[in-house]
């Protein structure tokens, strides 16, 4: 398991979103967005658990997130972090959790979802294997 440097979880702490890619049973990506915290060393969000992204994990838990930066580096590139690992669903709902992504992401303290106290909600916990893309959490050098 990675740990998160601190520049990634100054990333995380923003209010930038995180592409979430899932695999379909047929091979294909799924993508979707979702609002991320970072909690200890794993990334966590809320999903429903009927949605296509829960079916996929509890299939196949390989997951990729992609959360872009609002700056760019010295050679203008976009930064942005990339996280691959494993998620491990809990059952939800977990309204606590719910509100501080509400609070991060819209500055409402309650989340406006019914998703919040829904008894289809998850909790995605992810395991992160590796960290890449560019931006001051890698090693640019290599």
């Amino acid at each position: 398991m990675a740990t998160i440097p601190s520049p990634a979880q100054t990333l995380l702490g923003s209010d930038a979103v995180a592409h979430v890619w899932t695999t379909n049973p047929d091979g294909s990506p799924q993508v979707s967005v979702v609002w991320v915290i970072a909690q200890e060393d794993e990334i966590v969000f809320g999903c429903d658990g009927d949605s296509v992204k829960a079916r996929n994990l509890a299939t196949d838990p390989s997951i990729l997130l992609s959360i872009e930066d609002t700056e760019r580096n010295e050679r203008g590139f976009q930064r942005h972090l990339v996280i691959r690992g494993k998620a491990r669903i809990e059952p939800g709902p977990d309204p606590e959790l719910m509100d501080k992504l509400a609070v991060k992401y819209t500055g409402l303290k309650r989340h406006p979802l019914a998703m919040r106290d829904s008894p289809s909600a998850l909790i995605v916990r992810v395991t992160i294997d590796r960290i890449s893309g560019v931006g001051p959490w890698i090693d640019e050098s290599d």
